[in-house]
């Protein structure tokens, strides 16, 4: 199975019609947070995957926000953060992606780029990347090794817990600087002025689209706007997508009364012409000063389109030129790689899967305009997951409009909803709908649902994207390894 370039396979399966909940194959060992881990009796390196997993389990969600913890860790950190140029991201949907086009043009362009995002899909290196590679595991613990001590110094200092979030970005950012990298791109966690990534002086940042998601942030879209939009540093300059107009309006108060720049999408920059074709798109964008480029992304939707552009723009703007060589930018839209994110994943025997982690309106919205133009609005089958405390409604109005099959399970996170609490939720909305009680079971049943010529959407959290994509992953290498092997019979 690929996405739209390798392929992967299905979970085999010799049940024509399986039954809702019914699950006979054994998935990858799941470690909480982790995602899919080898089996224990082929890893003796488990004991890193123990210290990765105490380092995921680090105080989460309940810490009062603010950046004064990450300032302490920083500090016993040498400081890190002002040895590097960064751009700062923030926003409520597509930053990550903003952040992986953005570091793949300064890549191809010659410059040493690091970058973090967050959440991970399957495992927690994909959080750190120099250069487009991910840290590898000993890459990782060789950070916490000298990171731990510096925890204790910090939390000795402050009298309360460093976060996980806190601890990953920090030994990114000493990561960088010993590197050291050109550039780091910095994705924001939750918000922006009380982010732990709130230590940054960047002179670039960049707005994603800004929505209503974390309750804490706001009750309406210009309180959420303010808050995201604080990072910008005095006389920065920030790079916004395309934004509601009380968005908008909020912005450019914030970034007037701090002496900076908005660069505004629509209005600055934007996507001139997008043609969708296999594997992708088409785009011709429009970058600062009357700048253009066309190529090649590797990414399905409009929404990554506009996307590209920011990024374009948020490389020429941290770079402070426009006149940068076509090919290498044309070269690094192509190599972009953002996983569960629209995902399109493709196999030979089986319809075609988009993973996404869509749970607000904002990005439903964007996901279901995706498949739409990918695929036409025929022969929809979701499969259906999200964490706890998340309201499924958003996501189902917009996915109405495919007028889909609905599967509900869930993922194997604590976090996640209760399959029948979905399920009522659901139907309730008017759907029909099954139950299949975990991921492995949701595929067999959507194999059976999905007509020819359509296709299937996995959604609702990246949890549940995340944990297909590893299901898929392996049997993609068990289906290899039953074809290299002559000794092998057919399953």
């Amino acid at each position: 199975m690929t996405t739209d370039s390798a392929t992967w396979a299905w979970p085999r399966s010799n049940v024509d019609a399986p039954a809702a909940g019914q699950a006979s194959l054994v998935g990858p060992t799941i470690v909480p947070g982790l995602g899919s881990v080898p089996d224990p009796e082929v890893a003796p390196e488990l004991e890193a995957f123990d210290r990765l997993d105490a380092l995921m389990h680090r105080r989460r969600g309940s810490a009062p926000r603010g950046a004064n913890r990450m300032r302490a860790l920083c500090h016993e950190l040498g400081d890190p953060q002002r040895e590097l140029a960064t751009i700062h991201v923030v926003g409520t949907d597509g930053k990550t992606s903003i952040v992986r086009i953005a570091a793949s043009l300064l890549t191809a362009l010659g410059l040493g780029c690091g970058e973090t995002t967050s959440p991970h899909l399957q495992d927690v290196t994909e959080r750190v990347r120099i250069d487009g590679h991910e840290l590898t595991r000993e890459q990782l613990l060789a950070g916490f090794d000298r990171l731990e001590p510096a925890i204790e110094r910090a939390e000795h200092a402050l009298g309360e817990p460093i976060t996980f979030f806190e601890a990953i970005t920090a030994l990114a950012l000493r990561r960088f600087a010993d590197d050291p990298v050109d550039a780091a791109i910095v994705e924001a966690g939750i918000g922006g002025t009380g982010d732990a990534t709130n230590v940054l002086d960047s002179r670039v940042a960049v707005l994603s689209l800004v929505g209503l998601d974390h309750a804490e942030l706001g009750d309406t879209l210009a309180e959420v706007a303010a808050e995201k939009a604080g990072i910008v540093v005095p006389g920065g300059q920030l790079i916004a997508a395309a934004q509601r107009p009380e968005v908008t309006a909020t912005i450019e108060r914030v970034v007037a009364e701090r002496g900076g720049h908005l660069l505004l999408a629509g209005r600055d920059l934007g996507v001139l012409t997008r043609r969708s074709m296999p594997g992708g798109q088409e785009v011709g964008l429009r970058g600062l000063d009357g700048s253009y480029l066309r190529g090649r992304l590797p990414l399905a939707g409009a929404h990554q389109a506009a996307n590209a552009a920011v990024a374009l723009a948020a490389v020429q703007s941290f770079l402070g030129t426009t006149d940068l060589d076509p090919d290498s930018l044309r070269a690094g839209l192509a190599s972009v790689r953002v996983p569960g994110r629209v995902e399109v994943v493709r196999s030979p025997s089986a319809p075609p899967i988009v993973l996404d982690g869509a749970h607000d309106r904002e990005a439903s919205r964007a996901l279901v305009a995706a498949v739409r133009g990918t695929f036409g609005p025929s022969g929809v089958t979701v499969v259906m997951g999200i964490s706890g405390g998340r309201d499924p409604a958003p996501l189902l109005a917009e996915l109405a409009t495919l007028d889909p099959h609905l599967i509900v399970t869930r993922a194997s996170s604590p976090t996640s909803t209760p399959v029948d609490e979905l399920l009522d939720r659901v139907r309730e909305a008017g759907f029909e709908a099954t139950r299949a009680a975990d991921p492995i079971a949701a595929l067999r049943e959507a194999r059976w649902w999905t007509p020819p010529g359509g296709c299937l959407v996995v959604t609702g959290s990246l949890h549940l994207a995340g944990e297909v994509r590893g299901l898929l992953q392996a049997a993609c290498a068990d289906e290899v390894d039953q074809r290299e092997d002559p000794l092998s019979s057919a399953g």
